[in-house]
């Protein structure tokens, strides 16, 4: 039996509804630059330097298919790293036919080029702020990615997807507080969800909260959980759950996708630990087609 925990105050909604006007406040002011080496025989793709939340400067890889089968904008997917900060361009999407961002929120993969993080983790830096708390910046990152693709010429806006393996690597979070830019999310074992229940975990990275300052941590965290985010996703949205997985577990992934109202679907595989699964991405594959295609 997955575990449910109360909704939080009402002032979470405020509180994202103050960060996206902040961030509406700051010019993109997007730059972007051929990369030889990132493309290939089938695909181009160009470095985006861009404005972010707090005026942070954001990168990403923006590849775009050199063969169209019409004059029609594409579809276009954003995805965005794990925990771990690193993340290849997703190739395959480019050859398909989608406009692809892979994008590095701060202190990620590309962006450490323009800033890391001074001391502490993703999870820990600034948790006792939720004004300066790492996914503040991170989720708006996500957001500014979504804008910038509904914003290029090559793409249809109203066709853009966010996909990617765990919500710290974190479209599904992302897009809750985006707003209705998005046409689908997928979300491959998610994670950083239903923090009073993680948060006991000893897996990593919850092992990076220490147990004394548990209560102080939930205060911030609260603000960040997708547990108390999901009732405002409005795309529909395509889930997985490894039933082995102790980073992921169910009891963390299935409260949130319980609480989602729109459209969704979650594959639960009993085999399956933390780790990449071949049937999903061919799941996800077939998500983006029907509702981007």
């Amino acid at each position: 039996m997955c575990e449910r925990i109360e909704m939080p105050r009402d002032d979470i909604a405020e509180f994202w509804r103050q960060t996206r006007q902040a961030l509406d406040e700051v010019d993109p002011d997007p730059t972007l630059e051929e990369v030889e080496e990132k493309s290939g025989r089938e695909y181009v793709t160009y470095r985006v330097v861009m404005a972010s939340y707090g005026g942070r400067r954001i990168r990403a890889w923006f590849s775009l298919p050199k063969q169209r089968a019409s004059n029609r904008p594409l579809p276009a997917v954003m995805t965005a790293p794990g925990y771990s900060g690193n993340k290849p361009i997703p190739v395959h999407l480019a050859v398909a036919g989608y406009a692809v961002l892979t994008l590095s929120p701060r202190a990620q993969g590309e962006i450490k080029a323009e800033w890391d993080l001074e001391y502490g983790t993703k999870l820990t830096y600034n948790l006792t702020d939720r004004g300066s708390y790492y996914y503040r910046g991170g989720y708006m990152d996500c957001v500014r990615g979504v804008a910038f693709l509904c914003s290029r010429p090559e793409v249809d806006a109203t066709r853009v997807a966010m996909v990617g393996s765990q919500p710290g690597r974190r479209p599904d979070a992302g897009h809750v507080v985006a707003g209705p830019a998005a046409a689908a999310t997928v979300s491959e074992q998610p994670f950083l969800c239903n923090y009073p229940i993680s948060s006991r975990l000893t897996s990593n990275p919850y092992s990076e909260l220490h147990p004394d300052e548990r209560q102080g941590a939930l205060a911030t965290l609260e603000y960040f959980d997708p547990l108390n985010l999901a009732d405002a996703v409005e795309c529909p949205i395509l889930v997985n759950i490894g039933a082995l997985d102790d980073t992921c577990p169910c009891k963390t992934i299935m409260p949130v996708f319980e609480r989602i109202p729109s459209e969704k679907a979650v594959v639960v595989y009993p085999n399956l630990g933390h780790g990449p699964c071949t049937d999903f991405n061919l799941q996800a594959i077939d998500w983006l087609r029907r509702h981007l295609d």
